[in-house]
């Protein structure tokens, strides 16, 4: 799911767009948070993390992996 599916997600669970807002006031933290741990993680090795918001309206799913480079790749989920 890309930034764009994720806010309209958002918007549809919170309202027209007040998904984007909580986008942007949550989301770098939460990705701060996953890169961290994913930097931890061996390359190949899948990360998987669940955030929910503070009004248990929705929760982000991350799921990533390092590929052997290095570079991180990102899925994300809302519910």
């Amino acid at each position: 799911m890309d930034a764009q599916a994720v806010i309209g997600r958002l918007n549809r669970i919170y309202g027209a767009d007040k998904g984007f807002r909580i986008y942007a006031v949550v989301m770098p933290g939460i990705l701060k948070d996953f890169r961290r741990m994913l930097e931890a993680a061996a390359p190949g090795e899948t990360v998987r993390e669940e955030y929910r918001l503070e009004d248990g309206k929705a929760a982000i799913f991350l799921t990533g992996r390092r590929n052997t480079s290095g570079e991180a790749e990102i899925e994300a989920e809302v519910c």
